[in-house]
């Protein structure tokens, strides 16, 4: 009373009591003029029942990543796909927080039922890539991800599916010199010669060739620079350097027929057109060449092999392609003939006779191999005598035998 009436402070002890009391206590408080009458509590808003159908679309249309930075265009064509499939499995009105983790299960089923490409060979198609499926499983937990981001959902119905995608190497391809250069020959103009240079010899991506400008190419210097959409989002990764000694040649004969002004290198397709396939595989068919698989990424990765071969530091010529190193190492370095033959062309360390293990296998249809014996006669050989019997004068006698070391044998022998 004394503190209400003097419009003091109560203690904190006091000021924890009251909080701690119940309604009635404190409405008599308060009705004694004791304290002030509690607020009535107000009750929290309800969360909005947004169905899947509502909520993809919105979260599509903003077109944000969970870092906030605008999807590419890629990433939004590959969002809708995986739309399109949730929408076939789960009917558009239901609820988001009506999902649970057996949905997202028995969404990873019906991907692994659905068949593609059909064919009179095979009409009831092809099952889809494991890579495939799980980066539509990725998908969705981006979108459950910002359902829960929201506030909309408690958990992620996707959690537990794996959608982590696994390194296929088994569709590497090397692509060599000699059969570059059969390409580049059949090529039907200057562009299409760049071109192919840029992805074999320059590692450039399919569609980062579209976006090159004459401004981009720092003569002087020999390197040409690179925008990188892939990862411009990430801070100081949105440009690259590539060196300009494989492709100076057919870039000086591009530039000699460009237009006056001319801004863009490569002026005979769209930036936005990524039907390059069909045009190549008629390329590769003129050339004499059968169509290896990744016709594009697996020029980049030759194109890196090459780059690593020439003994150039694995975080530069990471650099120039425009990856990590750890990457380099799992997705694009590759291993080919010629480092075998490289190896076995080299003499053996430590060898004095200058032999190599370039010697080929008579059982392969190559020339028999020269190989050099020593016949043991009762004369000593010098060479058997000095690798069998180190100091020894004697080749072919054996020391007496017993428990103890026989007297008069050298030290250093057996």
């Amino acid at each position: 009373m004394a503190t209400r009436t003097s419009c003091g402070t109560i203690d904190r002890r006091t000021a924890e009591w009251l909080g701690g009391i119940g309604e009635s206590l404190h409405a008599k408080l308060a009705k004694a003029g004791l304290v002030e009458p509690r607020q009535p509590a107000e009750p929290e808003p309800e969360t909005k029942n947004v169905s899947l159908g509502e909520f993809l679309s919105d979260h599509i249309e903003e077109g944000l990543t969970a870092k906030g930075d605008p999807a590419k265009p890629n990433t939004l064509a590959n969002w809708r796909s995986t739309q399109r499939f949730l929408m076939t499995v789960f009917d558009a009105d239901r609820p988001v927080d009506s999902f649970t983790h057996d949905d997202g299960y028995q969404f990873r089923k019906w991907l692994d039922k659905r068949r593609i490409r059909q064919s009179t060979a095979g009409r009831k198609g092809q099952p889809m890539a494991e890579n495939g499926k799980r980066k539509h499983i990725d998908n969705a937990k981006v979108f459950f991800n910002a359902a829960r981001r929201r506030g909309l959902i408690p958990f992620n119905p996707f959690e537990f599916q794996v959608s982590s995608t696994k390194e296929k190497r088994k569709r590497d391809y090397f692509l060599t010199r000699d059969d570059t250069a059969k390409i580049i020959t059949a090529c039907p103009d200057a562009e299409w010669r760049l071109m192919v240079a840029l992805w074999r010899y320059a590692g450039l991506r399919k569609m980062e060739v579209f976006s090159l400008t004459w401004d981009d190419v720092l003569w002087d210097q020999g390197k040409m620079r690179v925008n990188i959409s892939k990862t411009a989002h990430h801070e100081g990764k949105g440009v690259r350097y590539v060196p300009l000694r494989d492709i100076r040649g057919l870039l000086d004969a591009v530039y000699a027929d460009a237009p006056s002004g001319a801004t863009k290198i490569i002026t005979r397709f769209s930036s936005s057109n990524s039907n390059l396939d069909k045009p190549m595989k008629k390329i590769l068919h003129h050339a004499g060449l059968v169509p290896w698989p990744k016709l594009f990424q697996n020029m980049r990765a030759s194109c890196e092999t090459d780059w690593l071969d020439e003994g150039h530091p694995a975080h530069v010529v990471a650099a120039w392609i425009g990856h990590s190193v750890k990457v380099q190492r799992s997705s694009y370095a590759q291993i080919t003939e010629g480092h075998f033959d490289a190896f076995n062309s080299r003499p053996t360390p430590g060898s004095k006779s200058g032999n190599t293990g370039g010697n080929k296998d008579p059982r392969n249809g190559a020339k028999p191999q020269k190989v050099v014996t020593h016949v043991v006669t009762g004369k000593a050989s010098k060479m058997a005598g000095d690798q069998c019997f180190l100091g020894s004068n004697t080749f072919g006698k054996l020391p007496e035998a017993g428990l103890e070391p026989a007297r008069g044998v050298n030290p250093i022998g057996f």
